[in-house]
């Protein structure tokens, strides 16, 4: 494998990168994976860039309190917290998320790695011995507390992230959320989301995250050029660059969003296309 640390971005995608917000990137600690770097310096490196802002996700914790704690100390950058809602903090679990939300969370995703289709999709990469977590009961419909779930996030005006979910559980979960006027997006959506189906969150007025994550997966040669097809297809306007990275072996994650902003630009896509996706949009859907 090659060392994507030493790879830098162009001048061109460094300009385009400041203002950017990266909606989904992953810092220390953890209780099970190495991080790259911890939440302060990932801020720092953020705001360095003169990035915009940053989401901190966690599959196992809220980090609401981690971007608390950082907020003074980075006056240029806004940093959201954000909470999954896997087995780590009780599943489907109301009160946790209504405790989160009091503390100002932004972003809550829905299950990740304790989804019924990430389990079934990727076979050991989880860390719960629980039994996976649906959206659905038997009859095909949103379970109760999905709506209940909603209405928290709607009273608090965060926004809703898919998780690991399926196509099949996705659509009825953002078109319910999108009636209570909640902001909602795809969680790097060219894993396991066709491209009709981008284009129906579209139409419900949700967001389509492209991750930079797949720059650095096995099979990089296909799922970039996939990425590119789907955003072609769906639009600049519906969709959001992100990062999900942090991982050790991989760059930085400012550089490394620079370094995808280089892929858009070596396909063809212009400047205000990727302002548009990197800026504008996630601008939008938290509220900046």
């Amino acid at each position: 494998m090659t060392d994507s640390a030493t790879i830098q971005p162009s001048d061109h995608a460094l300009a385009l990168l400041e203002g950017a917000v990266d909606v989904h990137v992953h810092a220390g600690p953890d209780p099970y994976t190495e991080r790259r770097m911890d939440a302060r310096q990932l801020a720092r490196a953020a705001q360095t860039r003169r990035m915009s802002g940053i989401v901190l996700k966690s599959h196992e914790y809220p980090t609401q309190p981690i971007a608390w704690a950082l907020k003074d100390d980075f006056p240029a950058l806004d940093i959201f917290g954000g909470i999954a809602l896997d087995h780590g903090v009780g599943g489907l679990n109301p009160e946790a998320l209504r405790i989160a939300l009091k503390l100002g969370t932004k972003v809550v995703w829905m299950p990740t790695f304790d989804a019924v289709h990430w389990r079934s999709h990727r076979p050991g990469r989880y860390f719960s011995s629980q039994e996976p977590i649906q959206l659905l009961d038997d009859a095909g419909q949103l379970l109760p507390v999905i709506h209940d779930i909603l209405d928290l996030i709607a009273e608090h005006n965060a926004v809703l992230a898919s998780g690991h979910v399926s196509v099949e559980e996705g659509i009825p979960l953002v078109t319910s959320a999108r009636e209570r006027g909640i902001e909602c997006v795809i969680t790097h959506a060219s894993f396991w989301w066709p491209i009709d189906a981008q284009r129906s969150i579209a139409e419900l007025g949700g967001f389509l995250e492209q991750c930079a994550i797949v720059s650095y997966h096995s099979d990089a040669d296909t799922a970039v050029p996939q990425v590119m097809e789907q955003v072609r297809a769906v639009g600049p306007g519906h969709t959001i660059l992100a990062t999900d990275l942090g991982q050790a072996a991989n760059p930085d994650p400012p550089i490394g969003f620079a370094l995808w902003i280089d892929r858009f630009l070596e396909e063809g896509f212009t400047a205000g296309e990727i302002q548009t996706m990197c800026r504008d949009n996630p601008g939008a859907l938290l509220g900046l």
